[in-house]
């Protein structure tokens, strides 16, 4: 058996004195775990860091066996990531929620988002954690579990959804939500419109919306806490 694709690193670690175990996300094969023979003359493992971009060749005798990676770097995107502590938690919080996906189920619209995502590290904060959310917002619905903000549960009525439901995942009006406003999550305003700038208000709306979901549908699920990285993003708003 063997594949050839892009992929970018999520997550590596030590197998023994000569291997890894690599996991990655694949542009056309969705996830693989392998492992990947380390040289002594690399110096830590080399060219497989998370969020680096690789050339990759999983090989196996059987489908359903580990297998072997050979990697080459396609782009070197590590250190950019490791130099900002915000990029690097949103990083390793994409990380951990690609890490519950299915492996080897086609996710090429992910792939995608988050090679975006890593590649827009230069843009300003506030950009890149609204960013952030609006894959969060993504990856929700590509699970199964996609918050509905096409019209008020209650009324049908598509203007001045302010609210969603923490039971439905469904949007709810201001006028609706107003007597439960206090039981409902806000919708930033850029959920609903892209063109719209976020403030850091709207952005710690959207965290908290993604973050009940993520945790009442996937993570409460496996019996896991969201990441500790997530609390970083949050706080570094706060201050």
């Amino acid at each position: 058996m063997q594949l050839n694709d892009t992929a970018i690193v999520l997550n590596t670690r030590k197998y023994n004195d000569s291997s890894i175990i690599m996991k990655v996300i694949t542009e056309n094969n969705g996830i693989y775990t392998g492992l990947v023979r380390i040289k002594k003359n690399q110096g830590g493992f080399g060219v497989n860091i998370t969020g680096n971009k690789l050339n990759l060749i999983w090989r196996a005798r059987l489908s359903e066996h580990l297998g072997f990676f050979t990697t080459e770097l396609n782009k070197s995107r590590a250190h950019e990531i490791m130099r900002d502590q915000i990029f690097l938690s949103g990083i390793n919080l994409v990380c951990s929620h690609l890490d519950l996906y299915p492996e080897r189920e086609p996710c090429q619209n992910i792939y995608i988002e988050f090679d975006n995502l890593i590649n827009d590290f230069n843009k300003k904060e506030k950009i890149w954690i609204k960013k952030l959310i609006e894959f969060e917002f993504n990856y929700l619905e590509f699970m199964g579990f996609g918050i509905d903000l096409s019209e008020c549960a209650l009324t049908g009525k598509t203007d001045s959804l302010e609210w969603v439901s923490p039971k439905s995942g469904r949007a709810v009006n201001s006028k609706a939500g107003k007597k439960w406003s206090k039981k409902l999550l806000k919708i930033p305003p850029f959920l609903l419109d892209k063109k719209i700038d976020a403030n850091k208000n709207d952005l710690i709306d959207g965290l908290n919306l993604t973050g009940h979901f993520l945790r009442k549908q996937i993570y409460s699920d496996l019996k896991k806490d969201l990441p500790s990285s997530r609390k970083k993003i949050i706080d570094s708003l706060k201050n």
